[in-house]
């Protein structure tokens, strides 16, 4: 026995619309059409000749037909079943159901909506494509998995299963829900899309899209928007996920707060044991870890801008910002949640352009780990026995990175370099140089791969007496 090819569909329409039921009458071209349309039902007409005027449309149907539909050499079987590998609505609101799909990929039907309200449910290998109604809202569903979903310009309401592929369609309320893994969900051209991932699935975005997509993620996703440049565009992580943001927006024009709605992409990271990107432009928003086992890695990307903020959790595990290299912007708070202090040990390595940083207890900032460039603003908390380190973590010299730090307290805070050493640390501090910034007598110091540190209200006399005891300098790698 030969496997079957295409699927074999079921059609059915609400009652409550006025209709007892639905009737198919096959038009082959050449046969009069049967069966008749009946009064009183639903009837489509379905041209099953290949060669039928009207592709890639169906044609107007003849009369006593609410609509029409093209299913090239389809035919009723003996269930009573329409067959057929690829088939195209018209108008009309009504349900279609392929009860059997393809034996295996690229052997089943492909049926592509019309511009009414319609319902379709594929089976295994089936490609389900949107229609072109504006403004309608169709449902597609993929839930058996394996088949393949490309959206069209009406409001859609997507399922996805295991092993699907779908790409969003560009309507202005598009819903899409993966229930397993393995499916590939594409961010649209335009419009909007909201997204809800199981686990170990993977969202990625079509090149120039505009599709302002907000995801929200099970366990170990990967979500890659590089491409996407919607203003607005969301994703709430969740433990093992990797993302990518887009580079939506515009970092010169909006607020430096996560709580607002910023331009680029907002990334909630609580779960912790997520790998966030920034976006290669625009402004990308992250709120931290809210883990008291995993923090989360957040790294730069070209010239995109980073406004970060801690989660909600006061003892979280800490997080990893590591912009090293990049040329973004950067505004970091890593010690307070909505006044409220957070104590997480986080690491934060510098990019080579301009940032602002406010570190806290067990915080780390430092010049990223190669040549350090650009200037940076730098403050500690002013939380009683609370201690930041500040320096480099670049053990390559030349770098011209400039750093103003404020609130420098020489009882518990500290400075860092690579390849520290006790007369080298002696030699840092002979070399420092008196300032005054902003009205209070201040420190410059060099760091030996040339990173210059001025320490905001410490004098010569305090440097001096914390490198007598044995505080000022402490070892802290990448």
């Amino acid at each position: 026995m030969t496997s079957p090819t295409g699927g074999r569909w079921i059609f059915s329409v609400d009652t409550a619309s006025g209709f007892s039921g639905l009737i198919l009458g096959i038009n082959n071209g050449v046969a009069p059409v049967f069966p008749a349309p009946v009064a009183g039902k639903f009837n489509i007409e379905v041209f099953t000749n290949p060669t039928v005027a009207g592709l890639p449309a169906p044609p107007n149907p003849d009369a006593g037909f609410q609509t029409s539909m093209l299913d090239p050499n389809g035919t009723i079987d003996n269930s009573g079943l329409l067959t057929g590998t690829n088939l195209r609505l018209a108008s009309g609101d009504y349900l279609a159901v392929d009860s059997i799909g393809g034996s295996s990929a690229g052997n089943g039907s492909k049926l592509t909506l019309g511009t009414g309200k319609q319902t379709v449910v594929g089976a295994k290998f089936d490609t389900l494509v949107g229609g072109q109604a504006p403004g309608v809202g169709q449902v597609l569903s993929a839930l058996l998995g394996n088949e393949t979903v490309i959206g069209g310009t009406s409001n859609e309401s997507i399922w996805g299963g295991q092993n699907d592929s779908i790409v969003a369609g560009t309507g202005a309320n598009n819903q899409i829900v993966v229930t397993g893994t393995g499916t590939t969900v594409v961010a649209g051209l335009s419009g909007n899309a909201v997204v809800s991932l199981a686990s170990n699935d993977v969202v990625t975005s079509l090149a120039g899209s505009t599709q302002k997509i907000i995801i929200a993620a099970g366990t170990n996703n990967r979500i890659d928007l590089t491409g996407n440049s919607a203003t607005g565009a969301a994703v709430i992580g969740n433990t093992g996920d990797t993302i990518t943001a887009g580079s939506g927006g515009s970092a010169g024009t909006q607020a430096n707060n996560f709580a607002d709605t910023v331009a680029g992409t907002n990334i909630s990271g609580d779960a912790g044991n997520m790998s966030i990107k920034v976006g290669s432009g625009g402004l990308t928003a992250v709120s931290g870890s809210t883990s008291t086992v995993a923090g989360d890695t957040i790294t730069g990307n070209g010239a995109g801008a980073l406004n970060y903020n801690p989660g909600s959790s006061v003892a979280g595990a800490g997080n990893r910002i590591d912009l090293t290299g990049s040329t973004g912007s950067a505004t970091i708070n890593a010690f307070s949640f909505q006044g409220t202090t957070v104590a997480s040990p986080d690491t934060i390595l510098s990019g080579t352009s301009t940032d602002s940083i406010f570190g806290g207890n067990g915080d780390a900032i430092g010049v990223g780990s190669v040549r350090g460039a650009g200037t940076h603003q730098w403050t500690a908390d002013t939380v009683a026995n609370s201690s930041v380190g500040f320096g480099s973590f670049s053990s390559v010299s030349g770098s011209t990175a400039q750093a103003t730090i404020g609130n420098f307290n020489t009882a518990n805070d500290f400075l860092f370099y690579q390849g520290e050493t006790g007369l080298q640390n002696s030699a840092i501090v002979a070399s420092a140089t008196a300032a005054t910034i902003g009205g209070q007598p201040s420190t410059v110091v060099t760091l030996p791969d040339g990173t210059i540190l001025t320490l905001v209200g410490v004098t010569n006399t305090q440097l001096n007496a914390a490198l007598g005891a044995g505080t000022l300098f402490k070892v802290q790698n990448p």
